[in-house]
């Protein structure tokens, strides 16, 4: 099971951001994007005072970091930037304020009220306004404790008994009707729609052959694939329990070939859901409504924004929610269509006037620029600058007694002193293979003589070179030894 039809943008690929996983995501492509324009980036470590920015709990290590050109400096946790206040993300945090601010100025949102978990009169307020209704916590994210399509006083007691049980910190809900229709997360910068993603539920599609559960496991297999889907699996719990039972199935069943099935009612990726891009299959007028819903919100210039369009106009919808902070990850990782490129709008919206700077294709090792930070060695870590002129390319194989002889560590070390960027890996018996990159071509004449004098136990029988392009490939700062 693969993704279909996935575009993602050159310089950015899955290699980038290997082992770089949510919100630290987030903030690594918002600051890749500021580096790779040639402005100043510096991480700090957890807890700096320098962070002013509320964060709803969690910490800010590797995730706290500032850019600067000769001019300016701004600071951003995740993907928000200072251009955000406090008081917008408390805003947004706070959904019943937030609803009732957007109706006021003529945003659409659903129709819906404010329950103690306990109090009876939501179910009399559920029939007053028509089922299907949806519940959820009044402050909670990421799509936990969240039912949607409750069809009747019953279903509504038992997502009621399920979220008491899983969900005991939770003493406030949001009751609302539900809507019928696609749900899209726009991302909004400015007075522009930059991103939309329709977040389609935990799906599964049949074979023939492979029961509910192998199709499961494949799916999950599949994700690891994607960066930013890697930690979110399908995993099989109540919700998706009670999905197979309605459709008279259970974990052996099998599917007939080509037909899906849904295995959750609620949208979110963190519990198993497709981003699929969509950014060509929205209308104008809904485009807009996200637009307007961030307007409301005094200082808050980049948002996410939930949206339902409505499944028979295309031109209407509803906002369920703002997100201050929200994800970007997805946007640059679809499960299918294009990637979209939200860090370059949030970097355009900060640094105008480096919107037309060539970008580097040049990537920083994060896990070695915030170890430091980590380890609390040091309060702060500025990644080098980036590369500012056209790199070379050559790569070199050596044969002989090169390997376990400390040859591939000397080579790393040689390399660091001629400032040459790149990897050395072993290729087979007796051969070790090295792809260097550097400003300086003349420098490979003389890392060729490196090559052959090696360490004290090598002993290097040949290097033949050979000259390689480095148009649009993604290259990474330092030298890394491979021995695997």
């Amino acid at each position: 099971m693969k993704r279909r039809n996935v575009e993602l943008i050159d310089n950015l690929t899955e290699e980038v951001v290997e082992g770089i996983g949510g919100f630290k995501l987030c903030s690594y492509l918002v600051a890749l994007e500021g580096w790779r324009r040639g402005l100043k980036l510096t991480w700090y470590k957890d807890e700096t005072d320098l962070c002013k920015m509320h964060r709803a709990g969690g910490s800010t290590q590797g995730k706290f970091f500032s850019l600067s050109s000769e001019d300016k400096s701004h600071y951003f946790l995740r993907s928000r930037g200072d251009g955000v206040t406090n008081k917008a993300v408390n805003l947004c945090g706070n959904k019943k304020s937030t609803l009732k601010l957007l109706k006021e100025q003529g945003v659409p949102t659903p129709e819906g009220s404010i329950f103690n978990i306990d109090d009876e009169e939501m179910f009399e307020y559920a029939k007053s306004i028509g089922f299907p209704v949806i519940i959820k916590p009044l402050n909670g994210s990421m799509g936990r404790g969240v039912y949607t399509n409750i069809n009747s006083i019953e279903a509504l007691q038992d997502a009621l008994d399920d979220f008491k049980d899983k969900h005991k910190k939770y003493k406030s809900i949001i009751l609302e009707k539900h809507h019928h229709g696609q749900e899209y997360r726009m991302y909004v910068v400015g007075e522009k729609v930059v991103a939309v993603t329709n977040r389609i539920p935990a799906n599964i599609t049949g074979d023939g052959v492979q029961s509910v559960r192998k199709l499961i496991e494949k799916k999950n297999e599949a994700r690891k694939a994607n960066p930013y889907l890697a930690p979110k699996p399908i995993k099989v719990d109540y919700e998706v329990k009670l999905a197979l039972k309605n459709n008279g199935l259970d974990m052996d069943s099998i599917l007939p070939e080509g037909q899906a099935l849904y295995l959750r009612e609620k949208s979110n990726l963190s519990s198993g859901g497709d981003p699929i891009e969509a950014n060509d299959k929205i209308s104008e007028e809904v485009k807009q409504i996200a637009v307007d819903a961030l307007k409301v919100v005094p200082s808050l210039p980049h948002a996410g924004v939930d949206i339902i369009v409505d499944s028979e106009d295309d031109r209407k919808g509803v906002v369920l929610e703002i997100n201050a902070t929200a994800e970007i990850s997805f946007h640059l990782f679809p499960w299918e269509g294009k990637a979209r490129d939200v860090p370059g709008a949030i970097i355009d919206y900060y640094f105008p006037e480096t919107v037309e700077k060539k970008k580097s294709f040049a990537y920083f090792d994060y896990h070695s620029v915030i170890e430091p930070l980590k380890t609390w060695a040091s309060e702060e870590v500025t990644v080098a600058a980036v590369p500012n002129k056209e790199m070379h390319r050559k790569c070199f194989t050596v044969n002989g007694k090169v390997q376990k002889v400390g040859y591939m560590n000397y080579i790393r070390r040689q390399a660091l002193k001629r400032n040459i960027h790149g990897v050395i890996r072993i290729e087979g018996p007796k051969q070790v293979g090295i792809d260097a990159m550097s400003m300086d071509e003349k420098i490979f004449d003389e890392f060729m003589d490196v090559c052959y004098e090696g360490s004290k136990k090598s002993k290097v029988d040949y290097v033949k070179v050979q000259d390689k392009g480095m148009k649009n490939i993604p290259y990474k700062i330092g030298f890394v030894v491979e021995t695997e």
